[in-house]
């Protein structure tokens, strides 16, 4: 799945565990699991635990390392490994154990006198088998007309016959955006400009060029991490608004790092909309909502097991219509989090900016490729 939704649904569920208000009184910290198997992929537990009261949980989190995790299918447990980069991850590749559709993994995560334990299934995949516009054309006069409710076009996929429901994922495939953590990278820069400027004529030459190959690396992150178009602002929003929005936030009178960080937050929430369909549900439309620049988009269909879609369909109180005081759902005995599963495919379509009547294409084939655009 999205590495950026994998972190939004951790630090959802972290601040929840976090400010429960039967767990604050609990001075035990409560395990946290956060894992998804999906066919073809290495299998990564990453494990951690509640704060202790009185912790302040934004942008914390409390890392379990030395736990011993196993995963066990057809009647084999397999000792995974933790990470010496990341502590609290752990990992198996996929030559060890693989994750096949419709086997049951048991998952035990033993930490001091702790024992968290969960099991999922493995959906069989769902295909995306049409597309009735694999090029779709965006008139600016839809700004006009409430463009983001308009369906531009419709995709089908094949029933997943052990599936509890679908997770859609529209993603802009040339947008670029490092995650919410990558704005400590832009604070370090304006210290590094502002160190710069306050050095200037009080320290050696070479100390100063030192300082300025700092800055430099970290101007080279922002750039090739958040952009559009590998590092280039060549890619259109489809919208004359939001083009002259993200233009702004370079006439404003902010720190270099406030800029990139105004940078990151758009491309972050603009780049891709995902949303979950109901196991019953074999169509979806999809929307201007996710469709925001000129280029290519590819759609991610993830037919998911009961432990993935109930936490998605649940985590977000607002926009699931769960009440709020109950929090996500989960199937973990021994602590909170998510053990699930997911089988993906996906297809592409293209995005271009019009001044006439929209005209769709029909996909030819559920195996086409990538859609190129057309002139």
């Amino acid at each position: 799945m999205s590495r950026n939704l994998v972190s939004a649904l951790a630090l959802a569920l972290v601040a929840w565990t976090c400010t429960k208000p039967n767990s604050v009184e609990n001075h035990q910290q409560s395990l946290v699991v956060q894992a998804y198997l999906s066919p073809g992929q290495a299998i990564e537990v990453k494990l951690r635990q509640t704060l202790p009261p009185g912790s302040f949980y934004e942008s914390l989190e409390d890392t379990v390392s030395g736990a011993l995790i196993d995963v066990a299918v057809d009647g084999e447990r397999f000792r995974l490994v933790e990470d010496p980069d990341r502590p609290g991850t752990y990992a198996i590749s996929p030559e060890l154990l693989s994750v096949e559709s419709g086997k049951t993994y048991h998952l035990a995560a033993n930490f001091g006198n702790r024992q968290l334990t969960a099991s999922t299934t493995v959906p069989e995949p769902a295909l995306i088998t049409e597309v009735t516009a694999d090029t779709i054309t965006y008139l600016q006069k839809y700004g006009d007309l409430y463009g983001d409710l308009i369906h531009p076009g419709q995709f089908l996929w094949t029933r997943s016959a052990n599936a509890a429901g679908y997770v859609i994922i529209v993603e802009a495939v040339d947008v670029r955006s490092l995650p919410a953590r990558a704005d400590a990278l832009a604070a370090d820069l304006d210290t590094l400009i502002a160190r710069h400027g306050q050095l200037d004529g009080e320290v050696p030459v070479d100390s100063l060029q030192a300082i300025a190959r700092q800055i430099e690396e970290l101007r080279s992150i922002l750039r090739s991490g958040i952009s559009r178009v590998a590092g280039e602002d060549t890619l259109y929003y489809l919208r004359d608004r939001e083009e002259e929005d993200w233009r702004d936030i370079h006439r404003k009178d902010w720190t270099e790092g406030k800029k990139w960080r105004e940078r990151r937050k758009s491309l972050f929430g603009d780049r891709y909309v995902n949303y979950w369909i109901p196991a019953d549900s074999l169509r979806s439309d999809f929307w201007w909502l996710g469709v925001r620049f000129e280029g290519e988009y590819q759609i991610r269909l993830q037919a998911a097991d009961r432990n993935y879609f109930d936490y998605f369909s649940t985590a977000f109180n607002g926009l699931s219509g769960n009440d709020g005081d109950q929090g996500p759902l989960f199937h973990v005995e021994g602590g909170t989090g998510v053990f699930g599963s997911y089988a993906e495919g996906s297809r592409r379509i293209f995005a271009r900016r019009g001044e006439s009547l929209p005209v769709f294409k029909l996909a030819d084939r559920p195996d086409r490729g990538p859609a190129r655009r057309r002139d």
